[in-house]
């Protein structure tokens, strides 16, 4: 299946998929770890080690699964480490579309759902998502492959090849392969990708400006929106009338559904979130596979003596290299 995968993934992605992981080996985000799912360059594997935060010291798998259209189209990212999570839609959703603010579940054919463990990009690359424009660059890109077929590549006249190496030619050297002719829009690394979903663990003005209409999971924006109302912390509320118009329907139809933004989320963030923590740094999840995705990225359980040999062995390579 693999196999499959990497020879139909076209050789221009494959090269980008390539050159962003190499260059992610000389620049990661600090405490995260990324690994490439041998034969299929489309699909990694990650960990992310919280350190600092309101996550800490939690320890976080997910996947990156990358569309033949990426960096036009997103990359979907799953983490198979249950966590109470504005951004992450909880294991036991079966769907969740980012479109939707009130409820979580949509029907299969909506295109912008997200699976369960799977996490929302829209807040941090708001021109990645809207129908309108995931629309536009696949129509594009049928367009551009039929020209592609139907028109033999020319190549670029001599004054297009002196222009001085500016970032300018490069990007419309590149700009002449199907899917790639939108050179105005702006490309997002991975690089980026990986430092947005890290500072949604670590920081908490992060996760304070994220709208509901961007999460995974509108209990716990719910939930963790309250826990910071808790903290002192003041948010604008837009949607002032639109709770007082709430309360008003609950007194008056108290038989109805109330929304999750009805519920008392009081002291719910701080035991999901505990809980979670401390199933991601149990054995069974670290060393025994227990909702691990895959085995690219694993832990081994080593004895207090063989790390501190370990650690004096890394000690002695940096200060000594060969």
């Amino acid at each position: 299946m693999a196999s499959h995968k990497f020879s139909t993934l076209p050789a221009l992605r494959r090269q980008h998929l390539l050159a962003e992981f190499t260059g992610l080996k000389q620049a990661c985000p600090d405490g995260v770890y990324v690994g490439l799912t041998p034969g299929d360059p489309s699909l990694w594997s990650g960990v992310i080690f919280v350190r600092d935060g309101p996550y800490a010291p939690a320890v976080m798998r997910f996947q990156i699964s990358f569309p033949d259209l990426y960096p036009k189209l997103p990359p979907l990212v799953t983490f198979s480490t249950d966590m109470f999570h504005p951004l992450i839609t909880p294991l036991s959703t079966y769907t969740y579309s980012t479109d939707v603010h009130d409820n979580g579940t949509v029907s299969a054919t909506d295109e912008e759902r997200l699976p369960p463990g799977g996490f929302s990009l829209r807040h941090g690359f708001p021109d990645w998502f809207g129908r309108r424009g995931r629309r536009a660059t696949e129509r594009k890109q049928v367009g551009g492959d039929q020209a592609a077929r139907q028109t033999p590549h020319r190549p670029p006249p001599p004054s297009d090849l002196s222009s001085g190496g500016t970032a300018g030619s490069r990007s419309s050297a590149i700009g002449q392969s199907p899917g790639f002719f939108d050179t105005k829009v702006k490309e997002v690394s991975i690089f980026a990708v990986l430092h947005y979903i890290r500072s949604t663990f670590d920081d908490e003005n992060v996760l304070d400006t994220i709208p509901l209409e961007a999460a995974g999971n509108p209990g716990a924006w719910q939930a963790w929106r309250t826990h910071r109302v808790e903290k002192g912390k003041e948010f604008e509320s837009p949607s002032a009338s639109g709770d007082a118009v709430a309360a008003v329907t609950s007194e008056t139809s108290q038989d109805s559904t109330r929304k999750p933004g009805e519920w008392n989320w009081e002291g719910v963030w701080e035991e999901r979130v505990k809980k979670g923590i401390s199933t991601s740094l149990s054995e069974p999840v670290l060393f025994g596979g227990a909702g691990a995705a895959d085995d690219v990225i694993r832990f081994l359980n080593v004895g207090e003596d063989d790390l501190a040999s370990i650690k004096e062995n890394l000690l002695r390579t940096v200060q000594h290299p060969s």
